[in-house]
Parts: structure tokens; C-alpha cells; sequence
């Protein structure tokens, strides 16, 4: 019998580790001393630290007694609700894409980090958080074909940026069959949808428009290769 296991380290960059950094990132093996210069680790260990949107409602009940703010002690509170009374506190009750993840985020089984991001900077009690840089790897316990590989993400407010390894191999097999067929128009169109994934994670509309004008007028200007 095989076992699979997911592990990563990362950083968050931010002024200074707060109560409600403490509340959403402890279980990720927080440590606000390393490496320090406005960086503090966190960290997911196979069979050691799996952090839970169960185990962070709990933190966050706590966190609202801490800070005065109105919290039921209800047991049957959600996470729905803990975090829209947490909002109304921090005064950004009406952030649009806080909204939208309270309204369709199912808060359940492990934390993601890009979750946990949005809620950090619409609760901000001074830490300022500004960026999460994180990579993780899979692996098996076993050498089984695939089993292996790694991911990394820089999230932001102004841009987000994820991929794994898996992707990489997805993209040259079907790049090798567009170029073994001499298929041009499906050889760009898998080129445009990988650039067209990064220009999404540019969050301002306006300024993603822009680059995308720019990056077209500059593949325009690059020679053929092998041109004089």
C-alpha cells in the first residue's frame, strides 16, 4: 500500500504578525520571527499540520471575544456568518469579493491560501499584509509513474499568479501534437490561453487590457527566427 502526501513552505509578506494573522495562519506552522525583515514563515507538514476551515472558525470566535467585536457563541455558528459579523468590524462589509467568497466558498475540509488572503487584508488590524509567496510538492510513498510533482503561487491583491508541474507536461504533449499535425491555429491558441491566464490574474481591468494591447504590439515586433 501506497500513501500520498502534500507539503509546502512559503512566506507571507506584511508589517507585522497580529492577532488576526494568528487566527488565520497559526496552523500553518506560523512563526513570525523567520525570516524575518517584513516575512514570517508558514509551513504544511504531511501528518503533521493540515489546516481546517472547522479548526479556523474556532480561531475566529476567539479572535472576535479578543477584539470586542459581537460574536454568537452559538455552536451551530458558521463560517458565513462569523466572517460577515468580522467584516462589519473591520468596516469592510461591503468588499465585493469578500462577498462573493462568503456567498460561494463551501468552508469546508482543508484551508487555501487564496481564501485565507482575501479574508487577511479585508481584516486588517495593522498587519498589512501585502503578498503570500508559497510552494508545495505532492509525492508518494512509493515510486509510482506521476505520483510526484510541485506547485507554486504568488498571490496579491493587485496579481495572482499559480502553477504546477502537472501543467507543464498537459501543455507540451498537446503543444507536440498542434506541431506534429502543422496545426498552426490550435499551436496558438494554446499559446494565447496560457498568456491569456497570466493577464488574468491581473486584477485591474483597465491596466490587464492595457498589457494585453502592449504584449500583442510587442510579439508583433519580435522577428522570425532565423531572420537577418
Amino acid at each position: 500500500m501506497a500513501n500520498n502526501y502534500y507539503e509546502g513552505t512559503g512566506v507571507l509578506m506584511l508589517d507585522r504578525v497580529t492577532p488576526v494573522i494568528k487566527a488565520l495562519f497559526s496552523d500553518y506552522a506560523l512563526d513570525a520571527t523567520y525570516p524575518g525583515n517584513g516575512q514570517a514563515y508558514i509551513a504544511q507538514t504531511a501528518e503533521t499540520n493540515d489546516p481546517q476551515w472547522s479548526d479556523l472558525l474556532d480561531r475566529l470566535q476567539q479572535l472576535s471575544a479578543q477584539l470586542g467585536a459581537v460574536m454568537s457563541d452559538d455552536e451551530g455558528l458558521s463560517m458565513q456568518t462569523a466572517l460577515e459579523r468580522l467584516a462589519a468590524f473591520f468596516g469592510t462589509g461591503n468588499d465585493e469579493e469578500l462577498a462573493n467568497l462568503i456567498e460561494h466558498h463551501y468552508f469546508e475540509d482543508s484551508t487555501d491560501l487564496d481564501a485565507l488572503f482575501l479574508i487577511a487584508i479585508c481584516l486588517d488590524d495593522g498587519h498589512h499584509l501585502t503578498a503570500i509567496q508559497y510552494e508545495g510538492c505532492w509525492y508518494c510513498s512509493k515510486p509510482r509513474l506521476f505520483e510526484f510533482g510541485g506547485d507554486g503561487c504568488y498571490l496579491s491583491r493587485e496579481v495572482q499568479v499559480v502553477r504546477a508541474s502537472s501543467q507543464a507536461l498537459q501543455l507540451g504533449e498537446q503543444l507536440r501534437k498542434a506541431i506534429l499535425s502543422a496545426d498552426a491555429e490550435e499551436a496558438s491558441a494554446l499559446i494565447a490561453l496560457e498568456a491569456g491566464g497570466l493577464l488574468a490574474g491581473i486584477n485591474d481591468e483597465q491596466l490587464r487590457m492595457n498589457v494585453r494591447r502592449r504584449v500583442a504590439e510587442r510579439l508583433a515586433q519580435v522577428p522570425a527566427i532565423g531572420a537577418a
